[in-house]
């Protein structure tokens, strides 16, 4: 994208995502269990911290927030294209870096989709492309929760875990 034309682009409708089957069958039991994870290490969660507001783009954004099997899958991620920081579901900060990535395609009618996602990231480490399985261990018997780009100023979060990120908006945008 030109970098001149973000300014330009027009929210159409938010729309709130309801999928209880999905938020009490997956996030909520994730989120119980990160959050005793990070107290059992001797840390206080941290809403803010160990959780945050991030963006998703997919051409499959109808099933990630209406089926509550499939959701985000971690597995089924990263094939449209190289898995830089690491196998997973990608997560970025901005808007912006979903939209100018083209991981939100026009649609018939020439808008766009991203979803607004509640990430619950826990501990992260730096992500690597060699990386394979589950993320290192943190301390004793804690493993990372999420990988990210960088440590001091994270744009991109990758997580392994279905249960880990929560769509909670859609955006409609062009």
């Amino acid at each position: 994208m030109n970098p001149g034309m973000w300014q330009y682009i027009s929210i159409l409708k938010i729309e709130r995502v309801e999928n209880g089957m999905q938020e009490d069958g997956s996030a909520e039991p994730y989120y119980k269990a990160l959050q005793r994870g990070i107290e059992n290490q001797g840390v206080s969660f941290v809403p803010g911290l160990h959780t945050r507001w991030v963006f998703h783009g997919s051409s499959a954004v109808e099933s990630i927030v209406s089926n509550p099997i499939s959701g985000f899958q971690p597995l089924m991620s990263g094939t449209r294209g190289n898995a830089l920081w690491g196998p997973g579901t990608y997560f970025a900060r901005d808007a912006k870096y979903v939209y100018d990535g083209g991981f939100c395609g026009p649609s018939m009618d020439g808008s766009r989709q991203i979803l607004l996602c509640l990430l619950m990231n826990g501990f992260v480490c730096l992500g690597d492309p060699e990386h394979k399985g589950v993320l290192p261990f943190r301390q004793g018997r804690h493993r990372y929760n999420a990988s990210v780009d960088s440590l001091s100023n994270p744009e991109i979060f990758v997580t392994q875990s279905p249960g880990a990120a929560y769509p909670a908006y859609v955006i409609t945008f062009s």
